[in-house]
């Protein structure tokens, strides 16, 4: 029997600053999104950024955190429903876990076997469309270090980076379609990254290049919804500084007024499942710098979530595994 499972980068178990703190040096002390050596990605996570930061990401936490039962953060709230919706409708076992803090990775291989006594291989799904370093690389090496550390009865596949695939590009421009009238421009929002990495990794070609991949995204949802790639533009959030992929959410979303476009709308197709990038950097604080910049309106797209359109892409991006 075949079991999946959904991966995510991780969120807070509450917004408690301890709590947060713990989940920001966890996911920095990774050199993989750092680019630094392990024992310094450790030393600035652990003893500068995560204390320094932490307050200020509870506060933006708290914003976006569920107010209805359960009080969890979106992103796992969303995590759970999609999870449930994909087992419920094709009848597969399914379960979730984050590289960062919980539920686990091995925690959730042991739900699999629990529930399967016959189960021979999993599907690994993870919620990173596009290739990175900082996704795509650390879940795969996390992945292999957990899983060949004891013997199972199940073999894995992993999903390659579905950036171009027709039922990933269809979910998305369904889910678009309502938001897009009488709007100046569409705004791509993806979560910027280190120049560095970028470029070492697009050097090794197309299926590792990042921003080729984005862009194609971008060209084939437009296609499909027959939006004029020209009314689009493209800004990149969470940069840690200036050496990142620009230009910025943060700082250019507030000139937009100023060139004419005063009636936008934003999308972040790299991220599946709403999240932090998504409920705060977009519809909060890029919302607040475009209004106050003179902006008109600004119309945020939710992500797919576990709309019954992105199950049924789930399901045919791994149909022919």
């Amino acid at each position: 029997m075949r079991g999946i499972l959904l991966l995510n980068i991780g969120t807070p178990a509450s917004t408690d600053k301890h709590d947060v703190k713990k989940f920001i040096g966890d996911m920095l002390s990774d050199p993989h999104l750092t680019g630094y050596p392990e024992w310094l990605s450790v030393f600035l996570a652990g003893k500068i950024i995560a204390p320094l930061s932490a307050s200020r990401s509870a506060e933006k936490y708290r914003l976006i955190w569920r107010r209805e039962e359960p009080k969890i953060s979106p992103l796992l709230y969303h995590m759970r429903r999609l999870a449930e919706a994909l087992e419920t409708k094709k009848g597969i076992p399914v379960e979730i876990a984050m590289r960062y803090g919980e539920p686990g990775i091995e925690h959730a291989f042991r739900e699999l076997e629990r529930r399967c006594p016959l189960l021979h291989e999993v599907i690994i799904f993870p919620m990173y469309p596009h290739y990175a370093q900082s996704t795509t690389e650390t879940i795969t090496e996390e992945i292999g270090r957990i899983f060949y550390r004891h013997p199972h009865s199940f073999r894995l596949k992993f999903v390659e980076p579905y950036y171009r695939h027709p039922a990933f590009i269809h979910a998305l421009a369904e889910q678009a379609k309502p938001y897009l009238e009488d709007i100046d421009r569409l705004v791509f929002s993806y979560h910027s990254l280190p120049v560095k990495q970028v470029e070492t990794a697009w050097k090794k070609g197309k299926e590792y290049d990042y921003v080729y991949q984005l862009k194609e995204t971008n060209h084939l949802l437009c296609k499909e919804l027959h939006f004029d790639l020209h009314h689009t533009l493209i800004l990149y959030s969470s940069q840690r500084d200036n050496n990142w992929l620009k230009p910025f959410l943060n700082t250019d979303i507030s000139d937009l007024p100023k060139l004419g476009w005063k009636k936008v709308a934003a999308i972040a197709p790299g991220f599946p499942v709403d999240n932090m990038e998504t409920l705060y950097d977009i519809d909060i604080e890029a919302r607040r710098l475009f209004m106050e910049a003179g902006g008109e309106k600004f119309t945020f797209i939710p992500s797919l979530n576990d709309n019954e359109i992105w199950v049924e892409a789930i399901w045919k991006i791994m149909e022919k595994m």
